[in-house]
């Protein structure tokens, strides 16, 4: 025990030498409830990274003495609060495995899920931290049906699902306009299976009907008849889906080119 800490120790210096970590110092202590009492008194005192360095040395004293617990939860909550999410997110997950029936782990799980909903990037970037956050959203409902964090929950939950429909609708939107047109309707229907209730479902309609226009136009002859009738039917399917949607007046503009489209093709295959 005392080796480990006086590794620390020697790290720390070094670091502190060379690049000024964060922190005033090493935490030390001669008791779990010296380190306890410290890092509390700095949490308290809202210097979030002393207290983290404070609780830390409890469990240098063994993960069964009585203050572990108090301070794993306080651990990840300093984490938390002092803006270190993933870390904070890290302790919240072992809280919860290492003290299951603690009166806590609702709450705990409730900060487990802030701590990747508060690193979950901007839409355009990778979104693991995003499905994370959803998955461990999915978990706590399952065990937790009543809670009274439900709706700070669930608001939670539709603002990521959001972002998660928003980066697939921009997918098809790129292959667009690359003119990968079969892709881009790839890309649209996954919004439509996945996220059919986001702000980007009839978007995401009106998208595979012109991706099937463009797709038809640019294909061979004996093939358009067909792809401008798939264009057709995603007009009805719009029409049915969202009757209301802000965007019918667009979709008709797309319908009548299928619609011409496949009229041309069938006046052809007639005059042949």
């Amino acid at each position: 025990m005392v080796q480990r800490r006086s590794l620390l120790a020697s790290s720390l210096v070094v670091c502190l030498a060379v690049a000024g970590c964060s922190g005033s110092g090493v935490a030390t202590a001669d008791s779990p409830e010296e380190a306890y009492q410290r890092g509390m008194r700095y949490f308290e005192e809202g210097d979030y990274g002393r207290a983290a360095d404070y609780l830390k040395v409890v469990f240098d004293f063994g993960r069964t003495n009585e203050f572990a617990d108090e301070a794993q939860v306080y651990l990840a909550q300093a984490y938390f609060e002092d803006g270190q999410y993933l870390l904070a997110g890290t302790e919240f997950t072992r809280f919860i495995d290492l003290y299951p029936t603690d009166p806590r782990i609702e709450e705990a799980a409730v900060g487990r899920i802030r701590s990747y909903y508060e690193v979950s990037p901007t839409y355009n970037l990778d979104q693991t931290d995003s499905e994370r956050a959803i998955a461990y959203i999915r978990l706590f409902m399952g065990r937790y049906p009543n809670s009274l964090f439900t709706q700070d929950v669930v608001a939670m939950l539709v603002e990521l699902r959001e972002k998660l429909a928003r980066k697939q609708f921009q997918a098809g939107r790129l292959y667009e306009r690359r003119k990968l047109y079969e892709a881009a309707v790839i890309s649209y229907e996954n919004v439509l299976s996945d996220y059919s209730t986001s702000p980007f479902a009839d978007d995401a309609l009106v998208g595979i009907l012109r991706a099937q226009v463009g797709y038809a136009a640019n294909s061979v002859v004996t093939r358009q008849g067909e792809r401008y009738e798939d264009a057709l039917n995603t007009y009805d399917r719009l029409l049915q889906l969202f009757p209301n949607s802000e965007l019918l007046s667009e979709a008709e503009r797309y319908y009548d080119r299928a619609f011409t489209g496949r009229q041309s093709v069938q006046g052809d295959q007639a005059s042949r």
